[in-house]
């Protein structure tokens, strides 16, 4: 009887609840706990979300060089077959090697679905994005490509030195950039388009 007495007060020791401070210790890790986990998980959304942009940035970058490559070709073909190619490339500094733009320019289509017996496609980086435009006066300009940092087009001769004067190829790198939280995603793509007329040219005068 007398040991009955101690127990409830033991059992109440036993099942006494948490203090306010421990409470409130448990609730800010909680929170913090909470936090990191909620800041993580944004942090890999936004990068999913960057890389699968830069993806998609890829196909479209592919897509323009096969557009280009398709264009450029057949630069300085005339109406009659004849071969134009001093007209029918031109850099946009006659004075420098390395371009950050051109023009090409043949009968047929142009890179904006104009046709005509001498239309010119005029490749450019501007604002960001790789522009095709003509040259009506104003230029009509539609863009193939966001995103896109820098083009730098070479133009090679047979030997595959720089010359703009007889050249059979060009030579095109595209630096496409995008940043996200402070971190930077590059891609480059560089590729090199014969043209099929200085070849054929070139090919018949050995």
């Amino acid at each position: 009887m007398i040991l009955n007495r101690f127990r409830p007060a033991r059992i109440a020791r036993q099942q006494r609840a948490f203090s306010l401070v421990e409470l409130l210790v448990a609730m800010a890790l909680a929170l913090l706990i909470t936090g990191a986990a909620v800041a993580m998980f944004t942090t890999s959304g936004q990068l999913q979300r960057e890389q699968e942009r830069l993806a998609f940035m890829k196909e479209n970058l592919r897509f323009a060089m096969d557009f280009m490559a398709r264009d450029i070709r057949a630069a300085g073909l005339r109406e009659n077959g004849a071969v134009d190619l001093a007209d029918g490339l031109e850099p946009a500094d006659p004075g420098s090697a390395e371009q950050n733009g051109f023009i090409v320019r043949k009968a047929g289509m142009n890179c904006l679905g104009n046709t005509g017996p001498w239309v010119a496609s005029v490749y450019t980086v501007h604002a960001n994005q790789l522009r095709c435009a003509n040259e009506a006066m104003p230029p009509q300009n539609q863009p193939l490509v966001e995103a896109v940092q820098s083009m730098t087009v070479v133009a090679l001769d047979a030997t595959g030195e720089p010359d703009w004067q007889n050249p059979v190829a060009l030579r095109i790198e595209l630096v496409l950039r995008s940043t996200v939280r402070n971190q930077t995603l590059t891609h480059t793509l560089e590729f090199v388009v014969s043209l099929r007329n200085a070849v054929l040219e070139q090919y018949h005068g050995l």
